[in-house]
């Protein structure tokens, strides 16, 4: 078992241009998954050439929204400011990267609903071994989970 693989548990949820799309249901297939552009938008690239890997070291990364990703240890989430991080190394407290950006001066309609900019890790566990997922976006070799983070391919 090689130490430095990356990806995606199979039931892992991605974003794509059809809605969320769990990562088993993705190769062949050439979905189109939402990113970060290189400009700062968002918009949506082809998620091509998806492998699997039979056994990683896994760890649960748990989110402040009550989420939760299964990934091998060394995949890459990135931490608010496009500071990348393999997913072993997030701490409880840490700001992920969203896909929530609003303009300067926004306010929701709703006063009481807090304006969400980024979404916290609140808890980073082993999960034993398992198989994983990845592949390339074109172009950003990033995508975003369903849970609202920012990640490696």
């Amino acid at each position: 078992m090689a130490d430095d693989v990356r990806g995606l548990a199979p039931s892992c949820m991605v974003e794509t241009a059809e809605g969320p799309v769990a990562m088993h249901e993705t190769p062949g297939k050439g979905f189109a998954v939402l990113t970060r552009l290189p400009s700062g938008k968002l918009g949506f690239r082809q998620l091509l050439k998806v492998t699997t890997t039979d056994a990683a070291p896994l760890v649960r990364v748990t989110l402040d929204t009550g989420h939760t990703a299964l990934v091998a240890r060394r995949h890459v989430f990135y931490r608010l400011g496009m500071e990348p991080v393999a997913a072993e190394q997030l701490v409880p407290g840490d700001r992920l990267e969203t896909a929530f950006h609003y303009a300067e001066g926004y306010a929701p309609a709703d006063p009481a609903r807090a304006v969400r900019t980024s979404v916290a890790v609140t808890a980073v566990e082993p999960a034993g071994e398992g198989p994983v997922m990845t592949g390339t976006v074109r172009d950003t070799h990033a995508l975003f989970l369903t849970a609202g983070v920012l990640c490696g391919e």
